[in-house]
């Protein structure tokens, strides 16, 4: 008996979505005309503030000082969750990326020019180690952004720091959604850079060799799985699509005359093959998958207008 189920929709083009874009501006301008105002009255406040004995002492300067950090990096963290998928997500990365700017700033506001404290601290870090693996590379740059903003706000530099969190928060948004540097872009990157012999090569490169890495073929395909489960064997089929397939979707499941199969469209990405598809989804399946209806279908027509 088929036992058809609603289709889900995945990996699909990236957008970033109205909602997400707009709230983001109206954050921004909310915290620059909020920093400007602290600024202006910070101006007019007397010279003693820094010292902690004026009408504005040093521990109030302080406490302006980290939560306008937090104020700033709390849109980072957002696009941090917004560009990462469940399986990339890290939680722990949010957190220390919305608490570190606090503390560097409050660390620089404490050492300020004393050369003496500067070495103080300098000997209490080198006896703390920390290691830590991230999941990916690329989360790194969060924690450097997060460092800067607190390096920013605790000399007093908030026009820095809003600059940074605002280019960071764009610059990474943009990446996410055009994918910059992956396959698709590295001929235009090639051309960009002009190193056409690169090129060339990685042209003329899947013609030469034909193996299934890299190989021409079709890119857009109708993969039947055949699996013992379909619970388990979407498990181990679908993270093999999200590594070979630019974009793919699950169109249902049901069960025929050669057991339960899995249904998808995918569209693979530039050096993809069906060859390439097949021989991962057999490997990786975890022992559920049976066997593999590949299917090429032919692109949908570019329509000019």
């Amino acid at each position: 008996m088929t036992q058809p189920t609603r289709a889900i929709s995945a990996a699909r083009p990236r957008q970033i979505g109205r909602t997400t874009t707009v709230r983001l501006a109206i954050y921004y301008l909310a915290a620059g005309a909020a920093l400007f105002g602290l600024g202006r009255v910070v101006a007019l406040l007397p010279p003693e503030m820094g010292v902690g004995t004026g009408a504005f002492p040093g521990w109030a300067d302080a406490a302006l000082q980290m939560i306008s950090a937090l104020a700033l990096v709390l849109p980072v963290a957002l696009v941090y969750v917004r560009t990462r998928t469940r399986r990339k997500y890290d939680a722990s990365l949010v957190q220390t990326v919305i608490v570190l700017p606090i503390t560097v700033a409050a660390i620089l506001i404490v050492v300020q020019n004393s050369l003496a404290l500067a070495f103080s601290l300098a000997g209490i870090v080198a006896a703390v180690r920390f290691r830590n693996t991230l999941k990916e590379s690329r989360d790194a740059v969060y924690i450097f952004g997060s460092l800067g903003i607190g390096f920013a706000m605790g000399v007093h530099q908030p026009a820095i720091g809003f600059a940074l969190s605002l280019l960071f928060s764009a610059v990474e948004l943009a990446l996410w959604k055009f994918d910059i540097g992956s396959a698709e872009h590295e001929e235009i990157l090639c051309r960009f850079c002009g190193d056409e012999a690169g090129t060339r090569a990685g042209a003329a490169s899947p013609a030469a060799d034909g193996h299934s890495n890299g190989a021409p073929g079709p890119r857009d395909l109708k993969v039947r799985v055949f699996v013992l489960d379909p619970g388990l064997g979407r498990r181990a089929v679908e993270p093999v699509l999200d590594e070979l397939a630019k974009r793919w979707e699950f169109v249902t499941t049901a069960e025929g005359d050669s057991g339960r199969y899995l249904d998808y469209t995918v569209h693979l990405k530039k050096r993809g093959s069906p060859d390439q598809l097949g021989g991962e989804l057999q490997g990786r399946g975890g022992g559920q998958v049976v066997k593999l209806d590949i299917v090429a279908v032919p692109p949908e027509p570019v329509i000019s207008r």
